[in-house]
């Protein structure tokens, strides 16, 4: 029990912060932001429920800061900014595909707190924009710069862009959605990388010129 006490005593605010975010994430993929008490943060935590609010003014901040720490977990422009540079246009809608649909499948958060976000009034995509510059664009902002500036190269047809990349963005989250919980029906017998495949060639077959 000492040992365990000078152990979390050891820990530096930042790695008490990441320790504190770490429960919030999870309490609030189960329950949602109105569902999960800060008590029982500092519970699974195993700090005293004072401390989290010596790091996070309120309970609305720790939400915040937790969603931000989870979407910067997930970047993609590692992943794409080769295919970028080429103008691979199936590479990068591909691989934009895949990586959503790959994320939320990897960490179930993402799809939960999305959903729990919009019933109760959070904007996932006004928060996460405000890390750009730490994290890199939004995926609907990097798709919209690449698919204007194909445009503007005469690849593409003269469309509205971020119309387009929040639309491929949406069809694509519907996908993992729908798979997870069969809303249309039973899930389709497919790989994801066929069922991205299929969605980027109908997509791109559309802004062709």
């Amino acid at each position: 029990m000492k040992k365990d006490r000078k152990r979390k005593e050891r820990l530096s605010g930042e790695e008490r912060r990441a320790q504190i975010i770490e429960a919030a994430l999870r309490l609030f993929a189960d329950k949602g932001f109105s569902g999960a008490r800060t008590r029982e943060i500092a519970e699974l935590a195993g700090i005293s429920e004072t401390l989290i609010f010596q790091h996070f003014r309120t309970k609305e901040d720790l939400y915040l800061a937790a969603l931000k720490n989870l979407f910067s977990q997930h970047q993609v422009m590692p992943e794409i900014e080769d295919k970028i540079a080429e103008k691979d246009d199936f590479g990068v809608l591909g691989t934009l595909a895949l990586h959503v649909i790959r994320h939320n499948r990897e960490d179930p958060r993402i799809m939960r707190l999305a959903l729990f976000s919009a019933l109760e009034g959070f904007h996932l995509g006004e928060i996460v924009h405000h890390r750009e510059e730490e994290t890199g664009p939004t995926l609907p902002e990097l798709l919209r710069r690449y698919i204007q500036q194909r445009i503007d190269e005469g690849a593409f047809k003269n469309v509205n862009a971020q119309i387009a990349a929040q639309l491929f963005i949406e069809t694509i989250y519907t996908c993992v959605l729908d798979q997870e919980a069969s809303i249309s029906g039973p899930p389709l017998p497919f790989s994801d990388e066929e069922a991205g495949e299929t969605l980027v060639k109908i997509f791109i077959d559309g802004l062709k010129t």
